[in-house]
């Protein structure tokens, strides 16, 4: 693939990108990659015809060839054109295909405007379809899929809302779990978004659980923290450490990996039953007495 195919791409991609939701990009970007081959084929064969064009031999002090310029600016602007017009013609086209697509609330997978219930998770789907989610309920505008304001008087579109709505059913069942999953633990609640908690492979025959929240920081982190030392939670055995709490509840002993928050994107954070290295009462021995005096010899 030459630089300019390559430029096409990626100008093609980024004007459909731009235009419509993920969940819709699937539908429209074959549509659009057809409508846009003939005009990305002229202008390639424009700009490719203007730099081929041969020039007389190149004179001590290289000038400009006039007319090679022109075709070069000619195809360029053609091009200008072309990728100012995709994402217009992606937004059509993302219209017309969301008129007969449902997206899940659950999974975000596309569903036909007829399905009740999503084939990938078996979630109710809204009642909706996505372009449904784009007309404004105050003037009746159809808006570009994706938009979260109506562009001509400012109202919240109904796909906004129904996305806040299941955010917030998300978060209220993530912490639901928390209510059942880990009991013991304080519940976090210092901000951020798009919560999950789930249980992954079991450590040392515990269960072993991760808590994942976007957009949650540094502060975030410290302000848990000591929620976790208000709540008798501490370092503890041969090595303790901040970023590794233990509390011991009836001979049980569970522990918050606060150590390995950042690793990835987002924060997460870990939660299972162990000790730590040395056991949960571990104290550090008492050096010996280095004296050397002629009496410990004799002891």
């Amino acid at each position: 693939m030459g630089l300019l195919d390559k430029a096409i791409k990626s100008g093609l991609n980024k004007a459909i990108g731009n235009a419509v939701e993920q969940s819709v990009t699937k539908v429209v970007a074959p549509k659009v990659e057809q409508a846009a081959a003939n005009a990305v084929n002229k202008a390639a064969d424009a700009l490719n015809q203007s730099v081929g064009q041969s020039a007389p031999p190149a004179p001590p002090t290289p000038q400009p060839n006039p007319t090679n310029q022109a075709a070069v600016n000619q195809a360029a602007n053609t091009l200008g054109g072309l990728f100012g017009s995709l994402q217009s013609a992606a937004t059509g086209f993302a219209t017309e295909a969301a008129k007969n697509m449902k997206i899940c609330p659950a999974c975000g997978e596309p569903a036909s405007a007829q399905t009740k219930f999503c084939p990938s998770c078996g979630a109710t789907l809204p009642n909706e379809t996505v372009a449904a989610g784009a007309v404004c309920p105050s003037c009746g505008k159809q808006n570009d899929i994706g938009t979260k304001f109506c562009a001509d008087c400012g109202a919240k579109l109904p796909a906004a809302v129904a996305e806040e709505h299941a955010a917030q059913a998300r978060t209220e069942a993530t912490f639901a779990q928390w209510d059942t999953l880990l009991p013991q633990y304080p519940k976090w609640q210092f901000g951020g978004r798009n919560f999950e908690l789930e249980r992954l492979d079991d450590y040392d025959g515990a269960p072993y659980y991760q808590f994942f929240a976007d957009g949650a920081g540094q502060a975030e982190l410290a302000q848990y923290r000591q929620l976790l030392l208000d709540n008798g939670f501490r370092p503890a055995g041969q090595y303790p450490d901040q970023s590794q709490l233990f509390k011991r509840v009836d001979g049980v002993v569970y522990n918050v990996d606060l150590e390995h928050a950042f690793d990835s994107d987002g924060m997460t954070l870990y939660f299972t039953v162990r000790e730590p290295s040395g056991g949960f009462d571990y104290v550090k021995p008492e050096k010996k007495s280095q004296s050397g005096g002629l009496f410990d010899l004799f002891r």
